[in-house]
């Protein structure tokens, strides 16, 4: 169950604060993505068990979380603690997670397979050596101190533990979102999201995590492609358009807007449509403490 003293709240302009207002909308305007590589992430050893104490950090709506239970009986549920600094979504989470079971109102944290709580990733308040599997979902590119969150990664993972932790190294909607704003205004500036550029490299991610503590050599980094979806080819422009419209068309004419939704289509290759998905590859960083 929710808990702390106090609650955070994420600073106006900030990513989290972007979140935190699109938190009932997140995973449809993730086109899916997020929770492919949540899925795959558990495929990947060592994997959680019955046994398990896990932090799922930055949790957002609870992706990670809700593909966990979803692997095991109702008398044999991991022990997991999610945590993110978006208070709307950790609202939204918290009530899926009653909803069904996962939480009982009035119960100790100790009688529930889930004890949420909005906290910030660069300011863990867990205790030491607590968690036997961290995962971060695509929190890293977005916290302001992405060395200072590592640490506290470190710190709260007990010896012997691993974390897991990932980036984008593509994000596949920007090549038809860039060129549909190149056909409309070709000198202005490209539309970028809230993300460093480091942070599309796998040396950012390897630096972060030895500089967490964890040692290079036990620390491994792989790729995994995963789509952008939507249900059909109508369905995933809606999902760019709701995304994106306001977004890279801030101050525009409305007829420059429409001209820019019927680029969009155009910017697309027969792939694509076809399949109605754009690929995105994330880097993956499992270490071991």
């Amino acid at each position: 169950m929710a808990s702390g003293t106090t609650t955070p709240t994420p600073a106006p302009g900030t990513a989290a604060a972007a979140f935190d207002k699109a938190s009932e909308v997140y995973e449809r305007m993730t086109g899916g993505c997020t929770r492919e590589v949540a899925k795959f992430l558990l495929t990947l050893d060592p994997k959680v068990d019955s046994s398990s104490v896990i932090l799922d950090n930055a949790c957002g709506t609870g992706l990670v979380t809700e593909e966990i239970i979803q692997q095991f009986s109702d008398d044999a549920k991991p022990k997991i603690f999610a945590a993110d600094l978006a208070p709307s979504m950790i609202a939204n989470f918290e009530a899926k997670a009653k909803g069904r079971g996962w939480i009982v109102d009035g119960a100790a944290d100790d009688d529930s397979a889930l004890a949420v709580s909005v906290m910030d990733a660069e300011n863990l308040t867990y205790p030491d050596n607590m968690f036997t599997h961290s995962y971060t979902n695509l929190g890293f590119p977005f916290f302001s101190n992405g060395e200072k969150a590592a640490g506290h990664v470190h710190r709260t993972l007990r010896p012997g533990g691993a974390a897991f932790i990932c980036t984008w190294k593509t994000l596949g909607y920007l090549r038809p979102l860039h060129a549909a704003q190149r056909a409309v205004r070709p000198t202005s500036t490209l539309w970028e999201p809230p993300m460093p550029k480091d942070w599309y490299t796998q040396e950012k991610l390897a630096h972060v995590v030895v500089a967490a503590g964890f040692q290079r050599e036990k620390i491994r980094i792989l790729t995994k492609s995963v789509g952008y979806r939507g249900k059909d080819l109508e369905d995933l422009l809606d999902i760019l358009r709701t995304g994106f419209l306001g977004q890279v068309t801030n101050g525009w004419s409305e007829e420059e807007k429409e001209h820019w939704l019927k680029e969009l289509t155009n910017a697309l290759t027969e792939e694509e449509k076809e399949s109605a998905s754009l690929e995105m590859i994330a880097w993956i960083a499992i270490a071991q403490k």
